[in-house]
């Protein structure tokens, strides 16, 4: 039901038109000036009837913070200054619709169904496009966030930490033989790996943890506050999950591993977001060349004191390599 908001001092006129308007369906709050109507309008608004001579102001006025506060509103002046020129103030200043006093009572509820309609109409298309952001967005195969949506949070989340000094890590995700699975098994098999993959990351993963599929195979996982030590934990955490997991290809339970690599910030300093992806990819391709079905962290030039990559099941204590 749209929500109507009345403000004119006259009570006959306000009681008249609330009775006739709740006699057609709608649901209508009144206020006898700005201030109170001020409070009437922080639990929502669709359709406002405003009068300009109020006791503590200009209804305009009025309908300008309205319409800088909510610009799909409705909202249609109600008064008995009627001159072309106070019309077209009155549009000029965010009204949608303008009538004046004395009016037909039947002409005000043609226009407020009007101006329901509009709300409604629009109300539709701004659903519609954030449906079609929302898919814009995501990937079609697995559901999680698709490349697009990575490369927009994972600026916005690197400028984050580099001025507020606060932990980021980033995790690059790759299924390991995932071009002999498709080789062997077909497409189909091949989509449904990805989609049981990108479900067990998912569970491991915090609400404000970010999972995107930003390749064929890949996945990138944004950890904010999350120090490196945490950060390998983490890793581990999916590797694992998705080593024991039973996924099934072709109805043949069959082993599925993915190799993971990790970058951290402020561990190393990156000049740039591509530079921390890089990172995190280099350190992937470790893990790939070193045998798969492991976690393996960035290593910066200098930081030749690091332990070892961990095997399979181990994280060790690497927070404290040379910076």
């Amino acid at each position: 039901m749209p929500n109507i908001i009345l403000v004119e001092d006259d009570l006959n006129v306000s009681k008249l038109v609330t009775l006739q308007l709740e006699r057609a369906g709608y649901s209508v709050r009144h206020s006898p000036t700005i201030a109170t109507g001020r409070e009437l309008v922080r639990d929502g608004w669709d359709l406002a009837i405003l009068d300009r001579g109020l006791p503590d102001g200009d209804g305009l006025d009025f309908a300008g913070e309205l319409r800088a506060g909510s610009p799909h509103g409705y909202i249609i002046m109600l008064t008995g200054v009627g001159s072309p020129e106070a019309k077209l103030e009155g549009f000029a200043r965010g009204a949608d619709d303008y009538v004046t006093k004395p009016f037909p009572l039947e002409e005000l509820l043609a226009r407020v169904r009007a101006g329901v309609r509009i709300v409604r109409l629009q109300g539709a298309l701004i659903e519609t496009n954030r449906q079609l952001e929302e898919l814009s967005l995501t990937d079609a195969l697995t559901g999680v966030r698709n490349r697009r949506a990575f490369d927009e949070r994972l600026t916005p989340s690197y400028e984050h930490s580099r001025r507020y000094d606060r932990p980021l890590s980033l995790a690059v995700v790759d299924v390991d033989h995932f071009k002999a699975i498709n080789d062997t098994y077909g497409h189909d098999s091949g989509d449904a790996v990805l989609r049981r993959v990108a479900e067990l990351i998912s569970a491991c993963t915090r609400q404000t943890d970010f999972v995107a599929r930003v390749g064929g195979e890949e996945f990138g996982i944004l950890l904010p506050e999350t120090p490196l030590f945490e950060a390998l934990q983490f890793g581990e955490k999916i590797r694992s999950c998705v080593a024991a997991a039973t996924l099934k290809i072709g109805n043949v339970p069959h082993p599925v591993t993915i190799s993971v690599g990790i970058a951290n910030m402020p561990h190393s300093r990156f000049a740039s977001p591509s530079e921390l992806y890089s990172a995190a990819d280099q350190a992937l391709y470790r893990a790939k060349a070193r045998g798969r079905n492991r976690v393996e962290m960035e290593r910066r030039r200098d930081a030749t004191r690091c332990a070892p990559a961990a095997q399979p099941g181990q994280v060790e204590r690497r927070a404290a390599c040379a910076d």
